[in-house]
């Protein structure tokens, strides 16, 4: 598939079970496009937004794009309640700007050794932990007690009341003190716990659906959370896609409860984990999971691995010439925005690990199975900070379709992931797009070398920290079953580790 504009082409929508309502709602976007180009596929769709089109992207456009006004973030109703703890004041204040998600696995704890206190919390906006899964009557539940709530060895300071909160959670609302701008959201689900069909039985009825809703906003109460991210990957059928639009219904239903009831005056959030490959979203009922979520988090990674025939790009933003791309991010967005999603309300989470493939003379060939792994993972799947180069491993990268690889002659190893540059070019094409932020796929993963390190290099594209939007964190939990979430405890979580070089401001 030629690249003919920076968007995907619609043709691509006809295939969906929701085509012609999408189809349908294309007028309706926040955003309007300024013009059009007619390719091979179909029609493409030209959007403007402020901020200028990277060189090496805007070579490829058929038509210019003149720059108009970024559209802005809404902001989040308050609620009218008079609590105010802490000095926090009474509108809820919300400053525009855009949003870091990173994800942050409860199970880090153990051969990672990567603990809460390893998290740079400045760097942040949203923090996701997870996964959480659900039981056959619906309810949700940790898959790991000692690591979610019961290991004290986390902290030099663990609470020690009767009954406190303890584990990963513990140290996180702790962060949410440090840095009043973190939100901590529970995410539930995750390829693992949804990728066998269980959700579908779980979820199968309105009574079913009712306990998730409710169980995951208690925990939200419990634990000291800022709302819940749905990660349902993926539904596979026209009734679950019901399924998955219902339960987002009622758990925007319930955490709006849940508001009234703590007395807070800003949103308790609600997210979803975004399939990026068309024949994935396809399945999700865009323009009806719109109405109940405050932000999609689009994954532009996994689009390539040992799964795949070949040697092939596992994250790129657009489709190579050459065999060695399966879908590209772009394909994905262009149906969310044509859904009628505004571009504000979109994050774009970028890998910080690859995957390898043995066997292979490069992008593009046949290989015969998965290469390196971390953490005895048997699918090539390498952390970021433990890809080696250098010596007979080169690095290389191609700007046209925004990815980037190494490769070793002596070995014939490819590893497909992100460096640097291409962290860059494809922040600056996501702010050009007018997305709402950014995000990342695993937190444990990246360098500590300023230079090196993923989410500083994408911070600086955006400005710096001081472009993150700025919302207040809850604090105030009196509901909580846990002493120390009701009343903060107010000990600080000693970092462990910190950027060398120079770090973003």
């Amino acid at each position: 598939m030629k690249i003919v504009s920076l968007v995907a082409q619609v043709g691509l929508l006809a295939s969906t079970a929701f085509s012609a309502a999408i189809l349908q709602k294309v007028e309706e976007r926040q955003v309007q496009p300024i013009s059009t180009v007619t390719g091979p596929a179909g029609t493409s769709y030209i959007y403007a937004f402020a901020s200028p089109i990277p060189d090496n992207i805007a070579s490829q456009l058929v038509v210019s794009v003149p720059a108009v006004p970024t559209v802005a973030t809404s902001v989040p109703p308050a609620v009218n309640v008079s609590n105010t703890p802490d000095g926090e004041d009474s509108a809820g204040s919300y400053t525009p700007g855009f949003r870091n998600i990173g994800y942050y696995g409860s199970w880090y704890i153990y051969a990672r050794q990567f603990n809460p206190s390893d998290l740079i919390i400045s760097q942040w906006t949203h923090v996701l932990v997870g996964f959480w899964d659900i039981k056959p009557n619906g309810e949700v539940f940790t898959k790991d007690n000692w690591s979610d709530f019961d290991i004290t060895t986390l902290s030099p300071e663990p609470s020690k009341e009767t009954g406190a909160l303890n584990g990963v959670f513990e140290q996180m609302f702790r962060l949410k003190t440090e840095n009043r701008n973190l939100k901590v959201m529970l995410s539930i689900g995750g390829w693992a716990a949804t990728s066998e069909g269980a959700w579908g039985a779980a979820l199968a009825t309105a009574e079913q659906r009712a306990t998730f809703a409710k169980s995951a906003t208690r925990a939200v109460i419990d634990l000291g959370l800022d709302g819940i991210d749905l990660d349902w990957e993926y539904p596979r059928n026209p009734a679950e896609t019901e399924m998955h639009v219902d339960s987002l219904r009622l758990l925007r239903q319930e955490l709006d409860s849940a508001e009234r009831i703590l007395g807070v005056k800003r949103k308790l959030l609600l997210s979803i984990a975004a399939p990026a490959g068309p024949h994935f979203i396809a399945k999700i009922n865009i323009p009806e999971v719109n109405k109940y979520v405050d932000f999609f988090n689009l994954m532009s990674y996994d689009m390539g691995g040992s799964f795949s025939k070949v040697a092939t790009h596992a994250a790129p933003f657009f489709m190579a010439t050459d065999g060695s791309t399966e879908f590209c991010l772009v394909d994905g967005l262009e149906m969310y925005l044509a859904a009628g999603v505004p571009a504000s309300k979109i994050n774009v989470l970028s890998p910080i690990y690859g995957h390898s493939f043995a066997g292979t003379d490069g992008p593009g060939k046949p290989f015969t199975g998965p290469g390196f792994s971390s953490w005895t993972d048997p699918n090539g799947v390498p952390d970021y900070n433990l890809i080696v180069t250098g010596g007979a491993t080169e690095v290389f990268d191609d700007e046209k379709i925004l990815a980037s690889w190494s490769y070793n002659k002596q070995t014939r190893e490819m590893i497909s992931f992100d460096i640097p540059k291409i962290v860059r070019l494809k922040t600056e094409y996501l702010m050009s797009r007018g997305m709402g932020g950014i995000g990342f796929w695993a937190i444990n993963g990246d360098k500590l070398d300023a230079s090196e390190n993923l989410v500083n290099t994408a911070i600086k594209v955006l400005g710096g920290r001081s472009a993150f939007e700025q919302y207040k964190n809850h604090l105030l939990y009196p509901d909580s079953k846990y002493p120390n979430i009701r009343v903060p405890d107010g000990i600080r979580v000693p970092p462990r580790k910190t950027l060398i070089g120079e770090v973003a401001k």
